[in-house]
């Protein structure tokens, strides 16, 4: 399997340490349970994703429920009245905030894979949405090239655009990196002339 999925990603430039192992569980709660699991274990200090606000974690969060589980027991992740899944003690970065506000890209060309051709010059795997459910059935090697290959272009667009970007804007107005990420650019100026006249008086 990692095999089949360096070779997709070949035209990568992968400076990652490595993919890791993929491994298969019979259901879907074992599977959220490892997801789980494994964030407490490695307790990463930054959440990185392309639209989790409204796709990825609500997602979780409803599959988790339908076996009895709790994202904000388990991660402490809970959506906020703007329906932002923040965690008060770690960011989440929502790239597609970023692609939005600050890429400059037209709106029909805000989906990750163009977004990875126009930022990063890659062409990412890609797999007809009406091909998702047989794909997993019967090659799931090629869903699971696919689940990389989203993630990886989320790593890099975050590595090489989002991550300087953001976490240097936090350096000169006094807000999170949620918040920087989420504001829109005349609440950002707003702060920063505020922290501007602070200084000069």
């Amino acid at each position: 399997m990692e095999k089949h999925v360096q070779r997709n990603l070949g035209a990568w430039p992968l400076m990652l340490t490595g993919l890791g192992s993929i491994i298969y569980h019979k259901h879907e709660a074992a599977l959220l349970r490892r997801f789980f699991s494994e964030m407490r274990l490695h307790k990463p200090m930054v959440y990185v994703t392309y639209n989790g606000d409204y796709f990825d974690f609500p997602f979780i969060q409803a599959r988790a429920e339908v076996h009895g589980m709790n994202l904000r027991r388990e991660l402490g992740f809970n959506m906020s009245s703007e329906g932002a899944m923040l965690n008060p003690a770690i960011p989440h970065i929502d790239c597609f905030y970023w692609v939005k506000r600050d890429s400059y890209l037209p709106q029909g060309s805000q989906g990750l894979k163009a977004v990875t051709k126009a930022k990063l010059g890659f062409d990412p795997v890609e797999v007809d949405p009406e091909e998702m459910l047989p794909l997993a059935i019967n090659e799931p090697h090629k869903m699971a090239s696919y689940s990389v290959s989203d993630a990886v272009s989320t790593y890099y667009l975050y590595m090489k655009y989002v991550h300087p970007f953001i976490f240097s804007l936090c350096n000169i107005i006094p807000m999170g990196p949620d918040d920087v990420l989420r504001k829109g650019s005349g609440t950002l100026c707003e702060a920063l002339l505020m922290v501007q006249a602070y200084n000069k008086n």
